[in-house]
């Protein structure tokens, strides 16, 4: 299937201030990504609108922000890209993911799964979470070491909040084989969670909602959860991190990740605020996913 045509804003800044140019750029365009450029010294932010944005608005909106940082405006680039079929073309280099004991396989790729682990299909999708980047890894990799230290129990119910595609969701439903609870704010990436929910055979152990956080009532109402996951921005986590520490059981973990190393500290200070403290971290590359109770 062919994706519609869309607007992409970019622009490149450095990764301290990832945060702010994010939120001037926010409102101008309907998703939003930021990743560590190469060097590990600059970020580089991109948008997507369905419409043409207001360039003039996003210029002064980042001019904005540079002048209260004492530096100069980062060029912004806006161009109209015609309809591509991503699905195919992420299919295409979609290759078999271990993280962990957890093995992120396509429709492409079903033979059997290396012993000892924990398969999850997940086909290229326009959501975000094929396993693929960083912090996703990281993610699985940091539920697999709470799988292996805790009791099963102790971390039900399970809510992935933020759930893209649902990997996370349905990895800890696999490991666990507890109730879970998924959740996103993109009606698109709640129903490719429900269908690679149904996909992994784990419907009776997953329900997806859309919410922004956890504002659905049937969000909040399985709580507290024994476990939180959350791979998002920072600056979503910083917002959300009283609601994440209220949802949380006593003794409970939360996985924060979708920030960069240098983000870590803020993201730490938000939480402790909320009386949770870090237990574990783990990188790649420039990325961090980050274990709180």
């Amino acid at each position: 299937m062919n994706s519609t045509p869309v607007w992409k804003v970019a622009l490149t800044v450095p990764a301290a201030l990832g945060d702010a140019f994010c939120e001037a750029v926010e409102p101008f365009v309907g998703a939003l990504s930021i990743f560590a450029a190469a060097d590990g010294n600059r970020a580089d932010i991109t948008g997507y609108a369905a419409d043409e944005p207001d360039r003039a608005g996003i210029e002064r909106a980042v001019a904005d922000i540079a002048s209260q940082c004492n530096m100069a405006a980062p060029g912004v680039d806006i161009v109209w890209l015609p309809a591509i079929d991503w699905v195919a073309e992420n299919r295409a280099s979609f290759e078999p993911i271990r993280a962990a004991r957890f093995y992120i396989h396509d429709s492409d790729h079903r033979g059997p799964p290396p012993d000892g682990t924990i398969a999850v299909h997940i086909d290229a999708a326009t959501a975000f979470g094929t396993g693929r980047h960083a912090t996703t890894r990281g993610c699985l990799e940091a539920l697999d070491r709470l799988v292996r230290a805790r009791s099963r129990a102790s971390l039900a119910p399970a809510l992935d909040l933020g759930c893209g595609t649902g990997v996370l969701a349905i990895a800890a439903a696999k490991a666990l084989r507890l109730p879970v609870v998924a959740s996103d704010i993109d009606p698109v990436a709640v129903a490719m969670a429900r269908a690679n929910v149904r996909l992994n055979g784990v419907a009776g152990l997953v329900r997806v909602y859309e919410s922004a956080g956890l504002n659905a009532v049937a969000v909040r109402r399985p709580g507290p959860y024994g476990l939180i996951m959350a791979n998002i921005l920072a600056r979503p986590l910083v917002v959300l991190a009283p609601a994440i520490a209220k949802a949380l059981a006593p003794g409970g973990a939360a996985i924060l990740s979708g920030l960069l190393r240098t983000q870590e500290a803020q993201v730490l200070g938000a939480c402790r605020m909320q009386g949770l403290h870090l237990r574990a971290r783990i990188r790649h590359d420039e990325w961090s996913a980050l274990v709180v109770v």
